[in-house]
C-alpha cells in the first residue's frame, strides 16, 4: 500500500470513529433501536478487511469506500433479519445463528444491535477474522477449517448466514460445505447461502454443462485459489447438490439478487414438510450509487447518480443531506446502463442529477445522499465529504 492510500486508509478510520457518519450508517437501519445504536454501535473495521481494501483499491476514495462498505452491510443485515423475522416470526430474537464464514462481521456489527449475543456464533477461516469478531461484537466465536469433515462445532444451530461463501467454492467444496451445514440444522433451523448465478457471467464466458463454473481467482489472497476463487451456479446446479447432501426432497426457495443486489439467496429447511412459501414477501429494498461528485471554486455543487428498487422499480427521491440541511432530488433521468446491468426495463430512467449554489469561499462540503423508497425503505448511496479539485 503506497502513501495516498495509506491516507486514504487513515481518512476512512477517521470516519469509523466520527458520530456524524455514523448516525447517517444507523439512520438507514430503522429495525435497530436508535438509542441502542447510538450506545453500543462499533464501527471499527479491521485493517485487513479484504472488502473494504478492495473498495479502496477500486475508488481510491475514502468517502466511496466508506459508503460502499456500509451500504453493502446494511442490505446483508437487513436481508438476513427480514428472512428471520418471516419464518421465525416473534422467536426471531431468541434463535440461535451461525454467521458463517463471517469475513470481519460486517453482518454481526448490525446483527447483535437487534438480538442478544448470547444467541449468535460467528465462524470463520482466518484466525485474526475471528479474534477481531469477538472482541469487537461479543459474539461467541468457532474456529473453522479449510475441510468440511473437520469442523465440528459440537452444536447445532435454527438459522446460519453464509454470504459470499458458496459463491467461491470450487464443486468438491461446494458439495461438501453444503452438506456439513445442513447437517448442523436444529429440526426447525434453516440454512441461507448466496450463490452467484451463471447470469452474472462474464461476456464471452459460457457456463459448462455440470451448471457450475470455478475461476482460480478472488478479492481474498490470503485464501488458497484451490479452495477459494470466484463461482457461478444455475438453480438446477444448486438443486442437485442440495438432493444428493440430504437425499430428500428438502424445501429449497431461491431469492434472486437478494443480496446486495447481485447474488441470490438460497434458503433451505431442515423439516421436509416447512413451508417456505411466505419469502415471497421478501423485499430487496432500494439500491443505487453516487457516480459523480465536484465541488467548483465558485462553490456549485453537482452530483450525480442513479437509485431504483428491484421490487418496484422507480424510487420515491433521492436525499440529499447538505451540512445537516435536506434536499430532495426525483429521478428520471435516462440510464439504459443500469437497467441492462440489472436485466430490468423499469430501471431506464434510473438516474438523477442535483446541483447546489453554496457561499463562494466554500472548499469542502459534508454530504449524505439517501435512495427512499416506499415502505419506509432506504438505501446509503454515499456519505463523504466533497472538496475543490
Amino acid at each position: 500500500m503506497d502513501q495516498t492510500d495509506e491516507r486514504r486508509l487513515d481518512e476512512l478510520r477517521s470516519m469509523c470513529a466520527d458520530e456524524r457518519y455514523l448516525e447517517v450508517v444507523l439512520r438507514h437501519c430503522p429495525s435497530i433501536d436508535p438509542i441502542i445504536g447510538r450506545g453500543r454501535f462499533n464501527a471499527n473495521i479491521h485493517p485487513c478487511d479484504q472488502m473494504l481494501l478492495h473498495s479502496l483499491r477500486h475508488h481510491r476514495d475514502a468517502g466511496a469506500a466508506f459508503s460502499q462498505y456500509f451500504s453493502i452491510a446494511l442490505q446483508q443485515y437487513a436481508s438476513a433479519r427480514q428472512i428471520m423475522t418471516i419464518l421465525f416470526g416473534a422467536d426471531a430474537a431468541r434463535i440461535d445463528v451461525l454467521d458463517f464464514a463471517c469475513g470481519y462481521g460486517r453482518l454481526l456489527r448490525f446483527l447483535g444491535l437487534a438480538m442478544p449475543t448470547s444467541h449468535i456464533w460467528a465462524s470463520e477461516l482466518q484466525a485474526d477474522a475471528v479474534a477481531f469478531v469477538a472482541d469487537a461484537f461479543g459474539v461467541q466465536t468457532i474456529a473453522s477449517h479449510a475441510d468440511p469433515a473437520q469442523f465440528t462445532p459440537g452444536r447445532q444451530f435454527d438459522f446460519i448466514w453464509v454470504a459470499s461463501l458458496f459463491s467461491h467454492l470450487p464443486e468438491p467444496l461446494f458439495h461438501a460445505w453444503l452438506a456439513k451445514l445442513v447437517s448442523l440444522l436444529t429440526p426447525r433451523g434453516v440454512l441461507c447461502f448466496s450463490v452467484r448465478d451463471a447470469a452474472l457471467l462474464p461476456v464471452g464466458e459460457t457456463l459448462p454443462s455440470s451448471g457450475i463454473a470455478y475461476a482460480e481467482r478472488s478479492e481474498n489472497a490470503e485464501l488458497d485459489a484451490d479452495i477459494y476463487g470466484t463461482t457461478y451456479a444455475d438453480e438446477a446446479f444448486v438443486r442437485r447438490a442440495l438432493h444428493a447432501a440430504t437425499h430428500d426432497a428438502r424445501p429449497l426457495h431461491r431469492l434472486p439478487r437478494a443480496l446486495a443486489n447481485e447474488q441470490d439467496l438460497y434458503v433451505v429447511a431442515a423439516d421436509p414438510q416447512r413451508d417456505l412459501s411466505t419469502l415471497a414477501a421478501f423485499r430487496r429494498g432500494p439500491w443505487g450509487w453516487l457516480d459523480r461528485r465536484s465541488l467548483s471554486d465558485s462553490g456549485q455543487l453537482a452530483l450525480q447518480g442513479w437509485a431504483a428498487s428491484l421490487d418496484d422499480g422507480a424510487v420515491e427521491c433521492v436525499e440529499i443531506d447538505i451540512d445537516g440541511r435536506i434536499h430532495r432530488c426525483a429521478t428520471g433521468i435516462s440510464r439504459p446502463d443500469v437497467a441492462a446491468a440489472f436485466a430490468d426495463a423499469r430501471l431506464v430512467d434510473a438516474g438523477w442529477e442535483f446541483r447546489h449554489t453554496l457561499d463562494a469561499d466554500t472548499r469542502a462540503v459534508r454530504i449524505a445522499v439517501s435512495a427512499c423508497a416506499g415502505h419506509g425503505e432506504s438505501a446509503l448511496l454515499y456519505v463523504g465529504t466533497v472538496c475543490v479539485g
